[in-house]
This record gives structure tokens, C-alpha cells and sequence, in this order.
């Protein structure tokens, strides 16, 4: 493969990525991709996890689909939703992890309490958590 093919291919996963990031961009499909965690659930269940309306669920259900997201399959009456794939969730963990790991260094910097930063993200999750944090000696 072509230097110039390698980098078309890498900007075009990159422009899928952020179609789908942007389906995640909006705090109500968060929400909705969040009461999913669990296994598939009805609209009307969705919408009161999201604590949304059964029509905002179902437009935002429906976006969501359309993107890949979330698969629907219909049981009856009732329509039933799941995480098309659970690595989507897998990775929305991470970025949550992440998140977490970011808000506790810039917390422990705010207040300087910290005379290290955590390890290195590669290192399990256990290694990089507060207590890892060393509280600097008083004199």
C-alpha cells in the first residue's frame, strides 16, 4: 500500500469516527446509550432511564440506528433496542475512565496536593487510580 493510500484510508476511518462520535455528542443519546448497558430495552423503558419523553427516545432511537449505533428488532408491538456492538460501550468506558483519571490529576493539581502525576495509561486502570497519587510531606 501507497504512502498517499495508507493516509486516504486513515482520514477515511477517521471521518467515520467522528460520524459516530457525533451520534455520542449529544448529552440525551448519551443518556440513552447509557440506560442500554444493561441489554436491550423498550423505548418506553429507555425513556425513563434518560428520564426523556417516549417521542424524544424514539427520534433519537432512530438517528442512532440509522448510524450503527444501536439495532432494533421488533417483538410484536413492542420495539426493543440494544448496542450494536458491546466494544462501543467497551470504549465509551474508556473515554469515561479517562475522564475520571483527568478530572482527579487536574483536581490533585488545582489544590497542589500531588507531587506526581499518575502513571501512564498504559498501565491497568488499578495503578493509574488517586490513591497512586503521592500526598506531598509537610516539614
Amino acid at each position: 500500500m501507497s504512502t498517499n493510500n495508507m493516509y486516504q484510508d486513515r482520514h477515511l476511518d477517521c471521518i467515520r469516527m467522528g460520524d459516530f462520535f457525533m451520534i455520542l455528542a449529544h448529552s440525551t443519546r448519551v443518556r440513552i446509550f447509557c440506560a442500554l448497558q444493561n441489554g436491550p430495552r423498550s423505548v418506553t423503558r429507555i425513556a425513563e432511564e434518560a428520564e426523556i419523553s417516549v417521542s424524544n427516545a424514539s427520534q433519537h432511537l432512530r438517528l442512532m440506528r440509522d448510524r450503527g449505533a444501536v439495532i432494533s428488532e421488533r417483538q410484536g408491538q413492542t420495539v426493543s433496542y440494544a448496542i450494536a456492538d458491546q466494544r462501543f460501550y467497551q470504549a465509551a468506558n474508556l473515554i469515561r475512565e479517562a475522564l475520571d483519571d483527568h478530572n482527579k490529576v487536574t483536581e490533585c493539581s488545582r489544590f497542589a496536593v500531588c507531587t506526581q502525576a499518575l502513571p501512564a495509561a498504559d498501565q491497568p486502570v488499578e495503578a493509574r487510580s488517586i490513591e497512586n497519587i503521592h500526598q506531598p510531606t509537610t516539614h
